[in-house]
């Protein structure tokens, strides 16, 4: 079922294992993906991956962009590129990006009763780590995704979020892991899987929640 069928969807920090991750399952869903980061060999290697609509008359229904969105200007010329190429922006995904892009994207999301889904990870963690760290950056992410929910629910854009906690593709050992009451972490595919609900119609009433994938970290009490 291509659930994402003639959708826009950009995705930013998509030069990561969990942005290869999530354009290659928003592609296999029909969707136009415009894959954003710095590493532009990184986006290249994932464009090649991604499944073309070869019934088009142009030479591809997706596009890669270099860009850092934490710069206003930047971010603004990106939406106006998407807009100019594709006409309409159905979804955005954040992934470890700053919340600021928001602000740009939300007139388009207006226009197509879009929604917006960020995500955010452990890329590393320290020795000396602990689950009190980790809850109070969940807890950030819950908040300012509930604001901007409320802020435009009047709108009809739904916002939510995604917390991943360490996202590992290898089961080497890790502080995270002795949290985690199912024994492992996420991969890449776990935390894709959660986005794509949550972009999803079967979504469709959900909005300004935070979907923890971290194993069951979230309900260890200290």
């Amino acid at each position: 079922m291509k659930r994402f069928k003639e959708k826009t969807v950009i995705i930013t920090g998509a030069d990561s294992d969990i942005g290869r991750a999530t354009a290659l399952r928003f592609a296999q869903e029909g969707a136009n993906c415009i894959i954003v980061g710095i590493n532009n060999d990184i986006l290249e290697y994932i464009y090649e991956e991604l499944p073309q609509d070869h019934t088009w008359i142009n030479t591809g229904n997706h596009l890669t962009v270099t860009s850092d969105i934490n710069d206003l200007t930047q971010t603004a010329r990106l939406i106006e590129h998407v807009r100019d190429k594709y006409k309409h922006i159905d979804v955005m995904v954040n992934i470890d990006t700053a919340v600021g892009i928001h602000q740009s994207v939300i007139p388009e999301l207006i226009k197509t009763q879009g929604n917006i889904v960020n995500v955010s990870t452990l890329t590393e963690i320290s020795a000396d780590w602990n689950i009190e760290t980790y809850k109070a950056r969940q807890k950030n992410l819950t908040d300012v995704t509930k604001k901007l929910a409320l802020e435009n629910i009047p709108n009809n854009v739904r916002i939510n979020a995604v917390s991943a906690g360490l996202v590992a593709t290898d089961i080497s050992p890790n502080p995270f892991i002795t949290h985690s009451p199912l024994g492992k972490t996420a991969t890449p595919f776990d935390v894709t899987a959660a986005v794509m609900f949550l972009a999803s119609d079967d979504a469709a009433i959900i909005t300004g929640m935070n979907l923890p994938v971290d194993g069951g970290v979230s309900t260890f009490n200290s």
